[in-house]
This record gives C-alpha cells, structure tokens and sequence, in this order.
C-alpha cells in the first residue's frame, strides 16, 4: 500500500473508538480496559519524539508508529504481569493492530511484532515446581526475600532504562548515538541480571531452618557454628552456595568446611584439607 493511499484521518484515540465501536457494549468496555495500557504506552514513546509545538498527540498520524515501541511494549508487558494476563493484554493490542492495518490506517501490519511469551515465567518459587531433584537449590527464607526484593528493583530498572532507550531512539541518528549505545549496553547488564536471580528463584527450595533436634543439635543448612582451632573461636553460617560470602562468615555447604560441618553435632572434630595441609576444628556451639 502505498503512502497516499492511507487514510488522511489516522490517530490513536479514534482508531481505538472505531475499532472498539463494532462491538457489543459489555465487550467494548473489557476491551478499552485492556487496550488502556498500550495506548499509554504509545502515547509515552511518542512524546519522545520531535515533533512541532503545536502538534496535538492525539491527532498523531498513525504511521509514525514504530515497530521498536511495539516490542518494548511486548517485554514490559512480560515482565509486569503473569504469563495469563500478559497473554491477554498482548493479544488485545496485537488484534486492535491487526485492525488498523486491514483498514487501511497503517501501511504495515505491526500486529507482527507482538508474540506472546512461551512457557512459564520464571521468578517464583514453589515446592511443587517440576524441576528435576538435581536442579533444585536450597536456600533460607532470608536469602529468598532479599533475591525476590532484589528482583522487583532490576525489573523497575528495566522498565526505566526502555524508556531512555526510547528517548535516545528519537534523535533517529544510530551511527553516533552515545546515549542510546549506553542505555543498550546497561539493559543488557541488567537482563543478565536477572536472568541469573529468575534461574536461582526458580530451581531453589526454602528450608526451614528452625528445625533441628534440640537435644542433639545438629549442623545443616542455615546452623550458626562457632567453630574452635587452638584456643581461637570462629563463627560461621552455614549456607547454600548462592548465597555463600567468606567476609560475611557464610560457608558455602559445597565449600571443604562446609562438606566437613555438614551432619555433624556439638563437641564433634572435623578435618578439613587445605593448601597449607590439614586443619581439625572443634564443634562449639550449633544454633
């Protein structure tokens, strides 16, 4: 279709009325509702763009809507929500461009840039997720909050850093763009950020790290071990190997002293093999 054949009359607000006019009335409210987000979300990216200053947003002539908006709408839509409502969101907006496009108003069909995201979204955790037994990490319900909270804040990051993506896309000049090479090089930073808490979130288990027998204490995940060598006294935590940090005092159960902890009750020797040769540790204190 060429440029003069589209419709002279082309915005957002109309096009979404005239779609939403066919319908029943129960259903052109249901749609609105979800239709909502996205032409928010289109109103936004395009107020980043140069435009005149008497330029109404509303009257904005359909076209110059880019295929990029659409796809960053795809993943903040993903991140925001469940696979299910996600889903439904995405499918509103992809049919509501399917339309304008089969009218006439948009010389591309930009429907084609919304697919709905594939299989579970990670993040959360439950003991009953299928994942083999071997996958699965255990971690304490401390170690959880804090991934999850780190979480939320990487995903508040990714909704910002689309947004300056936008914003350093409407200068339309790609070869000497600092900012927008910034702004890319940071999502990229922070994807592989959370790509890495979504995947521990997703294979680990919360133990409970209350349980323990009070008459015969014994070292397990989560224990607190003040540990005795030469008259000198060391405290430990005994934690999955995620959360493991040696200047915090927490031992990974997968570290040589950990392994030689792991099972053992107070009073109990253990010996751990180190480069320097073989050190013994006393078993003080378990809680």
């Amino acid at each position: 279709m060429r440029s003069k054949d589209i419709k002279p009359v082309n915005t957002l607000i109309k096009s979404v009325n005239l779609y939403t006019n066919r319908m029943r009335k129960s259903r052109k409210e249901t749609i609105k509702n979800d239709l909502s987000s996205f032409i928010q979300w289109l109103t936004i990216s395009l107020d980043n763009k140069s435009y005149d200053e008497n330029t109404n947003l509303e009257n904005i002539n359909l076209n110059i809507i880019e295929p990029f908006f659409i796809e960053q709408y795809v993943k903040l839509t993903n991140l925001k929500h469940s696979n299910q409502n996600a889903s439904k969101k995405l499918t509103v907006a992809r049919d509501y461009l399917n339309y304008i496009h089969t009218e006439g108003f948009t010389e591309a069909n930009l429907g084609n840039h919304i697919r709905n995201k594939k299989g579970r979204r990670s993040g959360s955790v439950s003991l009953k997720s299928k994942v083999h037994e071997g996958d699965i990490v255990e971690i304490s319900k401390e170690y959880h909050d804090s991934l999850e909270k780190e979480l939320h804040v990487k995903y508040k990051e990714r909704e910002n850093v689309v947004i300056d993506i936008n914003k350093a896309a409407a200068d339309k000049d790609f070869r000497e763009n600092a900012p927008l090479e910034a702004a890319r090089e940071k999502q990229g930073l922070i994807e592989s950020q959370i790509k890495t808490i979504e995947e521990t979130l997703r294979r680990s288990v919360i133990i409970n790290t209350k349980k323990s027998n009070k008459k015969n204490k014994i070292a397990q995940i989560g224990s607190k071990v003040t540990l005795e060598k030469e008259n000198k006294r060391t405290k430990i935590n005994l934690v999955a190997s995620p959360e493991a940090d040696v200047n915090l005092s927490k031992i990974s159960l997968e570290s040589p002293l950990g392994k030689a902890i792991m099972g053992k009750v107070e009073n109990d020797h253990v010996t751990v093999s180190a480069p320097a040769g073989e050190i013994e540790y006393k078993i003080v204190k378990i809680t």
